[in-house]
């Protein structure tokens, strides 16, 4: 075919015939085939969207057919431009339901990203469903305790005994090192220690090297992105020379990629080869054994066959010391939000906070929705005759339907658009506040369906509803004046207004109780001194080698306290050991830490018998200890015949003697029972403990940095305060804390606006008695009461439903603690919850009700 008998799409020509008056139609099918076939044979580029762009310059409101629907559906077809409009003849009531629906969106889309974000830990790995964790298992199997570390030769074991099942095995440490290039210095405190094949075995992106190279010189080391850029700025950092504390050189053999998916093992800065550490010792447990196992059935086989394994290895220290260990294996996917593990350097999450938050999402979103069901009904009366004009020429119920849903669905759209504004508006605020990280991804795949679902389903809840029941209106009664038809429905919109309450006080009682604990646990008398005390770090060897000098270099300053040495501050790391006791019959497993002679006057613990330790004592010095009053009891001594007690510690070769007891102090979380503690005197010091004068803490900060450098001049100092890191053991209670108080707050003004909404019907359609009731004596007060009477019912049914939900949902949660509040104490908070609730209902339907109560009755009963 020729250019010049080329012709255009069939369709476009289908469409001018369909949309465009007759006597128009067929000139612009011909200007069309025209306009077509000179850009053809002119060569135009683009000629189809050109052409395409032509058709749709046709198609204007001068061209178009004027369609009506035959008689019976005449006006029902769905108009936007009316939509919209007779969105905004509703004024408030348009704002409200429009700002209830972008509150619930904006909470929705938060808890959205957050819980995926939450769920997407590990999940980027391409083996994720073939790696396991090992785990250590002491304790008993009544009283299991599970510790994450294992140590250096369990890897090399497990291939060896077990060479059909196990494909591979890695080992990963964190640790913080010196880092020195040039004349650069650098305290990296996320450095991972990893075998050769870490990249292989886990997904982690790199940008420069391969998995099975990058870490296969002992001396090699993996930067990511950001520390390149620190170190090297814009140079390639491949094949560079960085010293590592002032100790070895390491070759940069790798970069990482941006890791945007999540880890347990958190953020970390650079990878080294783990071999080229000192790993001897089965009992030196500091690193996490990870396993690959091709299928579940192999991972169940491996799993039954460990405590045959523990034993081959570890038989003889078990009868040595008296106890046994066993070892089990945790899949990948089960790390992030096993908090019941110990010690085992991951991060974690919290799968009660999950469902929490989506609940709490879920509820936001009803309550909004029970607005707009009921805004729509007080609406229904201003609407009443249009609809029935509408249904006398002809108009079916179910275009009516159709025609309200498209009302609300346009609501919705509106209210989309202002939740997406108020989302990045919002989200930085939302973070601070929370103290999360989420991010609002708008290029998820899974957004759009997220997206689809939700609105179909608010569509289908907040809508259909009213659509049905204003569609069903009887046209002639309406149009007599008559009373419209909804009372058949009362109950299922006070059912909803009493659920809106419900949820407003449920928020409003977990809140307070969950202030109530948190309160507790941070002003209840722990035993020891938390305020004021810094807790340094010792980070390199020079300093573990001068901590008496710089002990002694704080004895004139006014500023400083005291000071001491630890492995096992209150609120830190304290190790389980078994000890044999002269006298005590059986082994005892007691918590362990370090101290010296400052340890408890510096944290304020107090010695109830015997003596503290002494700092000149030599004899003192690796062969004496103080125990808690707990771990006394434990062994069923006393005061008595507890002093001078041989104390044999066969994990750590050492043999005490019993020196004091002191008073019980919660050296862990309150969410875990007092146990039985040993401090040892000794040098297996971690951390250095000052107790600085809170009233110059800025000056005492400033001794201690300036006595660092002086003794340390090559390692920065990193510390932090010992109250800062007790208030972290309650991390997660207290963004739970934080989440009820926000969204209680929310769940209220919704449910204040559903108020607004019912006490417009109750004052619409109680118009001509509230006349009635004016004429014959009642003053405005009288009326304000009669029409609150009504919500006052429907709070207290509200707080029969709320009260023993909520005691049941904090009783769940209090399960938490071990140390917790009495809920019997504290009724008073769940009356509280009720009475708030009542009280702004009270003020928002007193708002609304006024100007009825105040009006002039003979406007509502004329025409009687």
């Amino acid at each position: 075919m020729s250019k010049k008998d080329a012709y255009p799409p069939a369709f476009s020509l289908k469409l001018i015939r369909w949309l465009c008056h007759e006597e128009l139609s067929e000139e612009i099918e011909g200007n069309l085939i025209e306009f077509y076939q000179q850009n053809i044979n002119a060569g135009v580029r683009f000629n189809a969207i050109r052409y395409w762009f032509q058709v749709l310059n046709y198609l204007r409101p001068s061209t178009l057919k004027r369609f009506k629907a035959s008689n019976k559906s005449a006006m029902f077809n769905f108009n936007p431009l009316f939509t919209i409009r007779n969105i905004f003849k509703q004024g408030s009531s348009a704002v409200i339901n429009i700002l209830g629906f972008s509150l619930g969106l904006v909470c929705v889309l938060f808890l959205y990203f957050h819980l995926k974000s939450e769920l997407s830990y590990d999940e980027f790995h391409k083996d994720k469903d073939h790696i396991y964790r090992t785990v250590r298992v002491n304790g008993s199997e009544t009283d299991p305790e599970w510790v994450g570390v294992t140590s250096g030769p369990y890897a090399p074991a497990l291939i060896n005994d077990f060479p059909s099942s196990i494909q591979t095995v890695c080992r990963v440490q964190p640790s913080d090192i010196l880092v020195t290039f040039e004349d650069q210095q650098f305290l990296e405190e996320k450095i991972i220690l990893a075998d050769s094949n870490f990249f292989s075995f886990f997904s982690c992106p790199l940008m420069a090297g391969t998995p099975d190279q990058v870490l296969n010189g002992l001396n090699e080391a993996v930067l990511s992105q950001e520390t390149a850029q620190k170190y090297f700025g814009d140079n390639d950092p491949i094949g560079k020379i960085i010293r590592l504390d002032n100790q070895g050189d390491f070759l940069i053999s790798g970069v990482m990629g941006d890791l945007s998916a999540k880890t347990h093992m958190g953020d970390f800065s650079m990878v080294l080869n783990i071999n080229n550490f000192n790993l001897n010792g089965w009992w030196n447990n500091g690193l996490v054994t990870y396993v690959k196992i091709e299928s579940p059935e192999e991972a169940a086989y491996v799993d039954s066959r460990l405590d045959d394994f523990m034993v081959k290895y570890l038989g003889d220290d078990f009868e040595s010391f008296g106890v046994k260990i066993g070892l089990t294996l945790e899949p990948l996917g089960d790390i992030y939000f096993n908090n019941k593990t110990r010690f085992d350097w991951a991060l974690h999450g919290n799968i009660n906070t999950i469902y929490m938050l989506g609940l709490v999402g879920l509820a936001i979103l009803l309550i909004a929705c029970f607005n707009y069901v009921n805004l729509s009904i007080a609406q229904s009366f201003k609407r009443a005759k249009e609809i029935a004009v509408r249904k006398i020429l002809g108009g079916q119920k179910n275009r009516l339907i159709l025609q309200f849903l498209g009302e609300s669905f346009t609501i919705l759209i509106f209210a989309t658009a202002i939740a997406v504004g108020l989302s990045f508006l919002l989200n930085s605020a939302f973070n601070n506040y929370f103290d999360l990280d989420v991010h609002f991804d708008w290029l998820d795949p899974n957004l759009i369906s997220f997206g689809c679902l939700l609105m179909l389903g608010t569509l289908i809840f907040a809508g259909l509803y009213p659509a049905i029941l204003l569609s069903s209106f009887d046209p002639l009664k309406v149009m007599k004046g008559g009373k419209v038809n909804s009372g058949k429905n009362v109950l299922t919109r006070k059912s909803l207004v009493v659920i809106q309450f419900l949820i407003a006080i449920f928020m409003i009682a977990v809140t307070l109780l969950i202030s109530e604990q948190m309160n507790y646990v941070q002003s209840k008398d722990l035993g020891f001194d938390r305020e004021a005390v810094m807790m340094v770090d010792i980070n390199n060897g020079n300093m573990r080698q001068q901590v008496e000098t710089f002990k002694e270099s704080f004895e004139d300053d006014p500023n400083i306290l005291s000071v001491t040495a630890v492995g096992g501050e209150p609120g830190g790391f304290h190790d389980a050991t078994t000890v044999d006791v002269t006298g005590v019959e059986g082994n005892h497993k007691l918590r362990i830490g370090w101290g010296d002679g400052d340890y408890f006057e510096t944290f304020g613990i107090k010695i109830a018998h015997g003596r503290s330790f002494g700092e000149n004592l030599e004899s003192d010095l690796a062969q004496t200890a103080v125990i808690n009053k707990y771990a006394m009891k434990a062994l069923g001594l006393n005061f008595d015949n507890v002093l001078e007690r041989r104390v044999n510690i066969p994990s750590w070769n050492l043999n005490l003697r019993i020196i004091g007891v002191s008073e019980d102090y919660n050296f862990t979380s309150l969410k875990e029972q007092l146990e039985p503690l040993i401090i040892v005197h000794g040098l297996r010091y971690r951390r250095i403990g000052i107790k600085m004068n809170a009233e110059n803490l800025s000056d005492a900060i400033a001794t201690v940095n300036n006595s660092w450098s002086e003794l340390s001049p090559d390692y920065p100092i990193t510390y932090d305060f010992l109250d800062d890191s007790i208030d972290r053991l309650y991390e997660h209670e207290a963004k739970q804390s934080r989440v009820f108080s926000v969204f209680a707050a929310i769940s209220i003004f919704l449910a204040c606006m559903g108020v607004f909404g019912l006490a417009t019907y109750a004052a619409r359609q109680r118009q001509k008695e509230l006349g009635i009731r004016k004429v014959l004596g009642a003053s405005a007060q009288q009326i304000i009461g009669l029409l609150s009477k009504e919500f006052v019912i429907l709070i207290l049914i509200a707080s029969l439903i709320a009260v023993p939900a909520s005691w049941y949902f904090i009783d769940q949660w209090l399960n938490n603690f071990a140390y917790q509040i009495s809920i019997q104490n504290n009724w008073l908070l769940f009356v509280s919850s009720g009475l708030a609730v009542g009280v702004i209902v009270f003020f928002t339907v007193g708002l609304k009700t006024y100007r009825a109560a105040v009006s002039n009755p003979t406007e509502s009963i004329r025409y009687e």
